[in-house]
């Protein structure tokens, strides 16, 4: 698995794994319109650009306020339709707590990991060049 760098801003850092991009979230609270608009962004110009196999990582997120909710839901449904796959990772318990009240948590594929999220992709994350570790390349 090779990586490019990190990549970010005040309120999300970006990782590239092969063909997977994880985005971890820094801010605690994403309490108002604005925020939620600065946050979500860039991560909505990476399905524009082709990145559709997502990671975000909630380690830090404290709060998800209904209109974020709504953005992660819009967010699935445009990688869903450009045939990738967005997963979230490591959400604080009243995070969880609240996707399970909003019947979210079905929606989305969740993981307890970055790792997890990370080996979840595994197979799609190999370039062409690629080879899983001790296969012979022919």
């Amino acid at each position: 698995m090779s990586t490019t760098g990190k990549h970010g801003t005040h309120w999300l850092e970006r990782e590239d794994f092969d063909a997977v991009t994880v985005v971890r979230l820094k801010t605690p609270r994403i309490l108002d319109e604005d925020i939620i608009r600065t946050v979500f962004e860039p991560i909505t110009t990476l399905v524009n650009i082709g990145r559709t196999k997502l990671i975000i990582n909630l380690f830090a997120v404290e709060h998800l306020p209904s209109a974020a909710l709504g953005k992660l839901v819009m967010l699935n449904r445009k990688v869903d339709a450009a045939q990738g796959r967005l997963a979230l990772c490591q959400l604080a318990p009243i995070v969880q707590e609240v996707l399970e009240t909003t019947h979210l948590n079905s929606l989305f594929n969740l993981y307890g990991s970055e790792q997890e999220a990370l080996q979840s992709f595994a197979p799609e994350m190999l370039t062409p060049d690629a080879r899983p570790i001790g296969a012979v390349k022919k």
